[in-house]
C-alpha cells in the first residue's frame, strides 16, 4: 500500500530500501504509522515493545498502561500487518532502579521530577540502539515528533519537530549525542492530525487511539500508591502541612508536598478573591507557598546536570554575539521550561561544569525546580539541564 503523505527527503535519504531498522512501537498510533513510513520505503523492519512496571494485571481496567496486555498485543498485530518481526523487552529491573528510584528521591528533596528526560537517556534510547546494533540493523527508530538532521562527515544533531504542539524534542535533550546518528524519527516533519488521517487512510485500527498523557507508572494520575513506601516512612515531603502566602500566612492545609508542583493551580482547596497558584515548596517548613499568577515570572534561571547536544557550546554568551558557524542556525536562542513551553529569549547564558545559569529577556511562568530547561537555538537542540532554582531578576517587563 502506498504511504498516504510525502516522505521527506531526509528520511529517504537516510532510509534506502533494504535498510535495517529496529522499531519501538507501543501499540499506539504513532509507532503504527512510523512502521507503515518504514515499510513503505522498503526497509528491514523489526519491532520491539518494552514492557516495565506499568504492565497492566488482575483487575486494571484495559488500557491503564502504556504497556497492557492489550497494548503489547495492538503492538503484535501491527508488526504482524506490515510482515515485521516482533517481540517484547522486559526492561523492569532497570526502569525501577533508573527511573523510579530517582523520581522518588526528586521528591523527597522537594522538587518535580520529569521521569521521561531520565528513561529516554539512560534507558530506553541505549537500549533501543544496543538491541539495532545486535539485530544487525543501521537504525533504531520510533514514532516521536522530533528530528535528526545528517550533513556529511558532521555529527548527527537534534531538531524540533515541525509541529509545534506536538514536538517532543525536550523529552530527548538529555540523550547521548553519539546515540543520534543511529536514530531515525519519521514522523517529526508532520502534525498529529496528518499522521492520525494517515492511519485512518491506511485502515490502521488504532488510528483514534488517545495519547497518553500521564506518568506511565502513574497512569491515573494519583501519586499515592507510588508514594505509599516515603509515607510509611514519614518522608517530610510526604506529610501535611500549612498552606501560607508569600507573607508567611495561613490560608490552609495541604496533604503532602509530594501533591503539589510550581504553577499548579488545581487542587488547593483554598478560597481567595483572585486564582491563586503554587510558587513554592518549602520542604524544611512543610509549607506550601501560594501567590497570584505575577508571581510565578521569573527570569533567572540555575540547573544542573548540564548535558550538551552540540559541539563548540560557549561557556558565555550574549544576546547579540555569534552562534558558532558549526550549529548553521543564526536563530533566537531561547529557553524551554517544560514541555508544552514555548520558550522565552534567553539575554545570556553561563555554563560553569554542569551548573547552568540563564537570564531570561521577559519573564517566564512556572518554572518548577526538578523540570528541565532546554536552550534551542532555533530548531536545534543545545543541551539542558535541571531546573534548582528560578527567581526573579533583571529581565526586561
Amino acid at each position: 500500500m502506498t504511504f498516504p503523505l510525502d516522505i521527506p527527503g531526509p528520511v529517504r535519504r537516510a532510509l534506502p530500501p533494504g535498510t535495517g531498522v529496529l522499531l519501538g512501537i507501543s501499540g499506539g498510533v504513532d509507532s503504527a504509522v512510523t512502521l507503515a513510513l518504514l515499510a513503505s520505503l522498503g526497509c528491514e523492519v523489526q519491532c520491539v515493545t518494552f514492557k516495565n512496571v506499568c504492565f497492566a494485571e488482575g483487575d486494571d481496567p484495559p488500557g491503564t498502561a502504556c504497556c497492557s496486555l492489550d497494548a503489547i498485543e495492538d503492538a503484535r498485530a501491527q508488526a504482524r500487518t506490515w510482515g515485521a518481526s516482533h517481540w517484547v523487552r522486559n526492561i523492569e529491573e532497570p526502569f525501577t532502579a533508573g527511573v523510579i528510584q530517582p523520581f522518588l528521591l526528586e521528591y523527597a528533596a522537594g522538587r518535580t521530577p520529569n521521569p521521561c528526560l531520565q528513561c529516554n537517556s539512560d534507558i530506553r534510547f541505549p537500549e533501543l540502539v544496543r538491541l539495532a546494533r545486535r539485530q544487525g540493523c543501521s537504525f533504531a527508530a520510533t514514532g516521536h515528533y522530533a528530528r535528526i538532521e545528517r550533513s556529511g562527515d558532521g555529527p548527527a544533531r537534534l531538531l524540533r519537530g515541525l509541529d509545534p504542539q506536538k514536538d517532543q524534542s525536550y523529552f530527548l535533550h538529555r540523550l547521548d549525542p553519539g546515540l543520534l546518528g543511529g536514530l531515525v524519527f519519521p514522523l517529526g516533519w508532520y502534525t498529529k492530525p496528518q499522521v492520525r488521517a494517515a492511519a485512518a487512510e491506511l485502515g490502521i485500527a488504532v488510528a483514534e487511539k488517545p495519547d497518553s498523557v500521564e506518568i506511565c507508572f502513574v497512569p491515573d494520575g494519583d501519586r499515592t500508591a507510588v508514594f505509599a513506601d516515603m509515607t510509611a516512612a514519614g518522608e517530610p515531603a510526604t506529610e501535611p502541612g500549612d498552606i501560607v502566602d508569600a507573607e508567611g500566612r495561613v490560608l490552609g492545609r495541604h496533604r503532602g508536598l509530594i501533591h503539589y508542583t510550581v504553577g499548579q493551580r488545581k487542587g488547593l482547596g483554598i478560597a481567595a478573591p483572585n486564582p491563586l497558584y503554587v510558587v513554592a515548596l518549602d520542604l524544611a517548613g512543610r509549607r506550601l507557598i501560594v501567590g497570584e499568577k505575577a508571581d510565578l515570572a521569573v527570569t533567572s534561571l540555575e540547573g544542573d546536570r548540564f548535558h550538551a547536544l552540540v559541539e563548540d557550546l560557549p561557556s558565555r554568551w550574549e544576546a547579540g554575539q555569534p552562534l558558532p558557524a558549526s550549529w548553521k542556525e543564526p536563530a533566537e536562542v531561547v529557553l524551554r521550561i517544560r514541555h508544552r513551553h514555548a520558550g522565552a529569549a534567553v539575554r545570556s547564558w553561563t555554563l560553569d561544569g554542569d551548573r547552568l545559569a540563564v537570564e531570561l529577556a521577559r519573564p517566564a511562568e512556572g518554572a518548577a525546580p526538578g523540570q528541565g530547561m532546554v536552550l534551542y537555538a532555533g530548531d536545534l537542540v543545545l543541551g539542558g539541564a535541571r531546573i534548582l532554582e528560578a527567581r526573579p531578576g533583571t529581565g526586561e517587563t
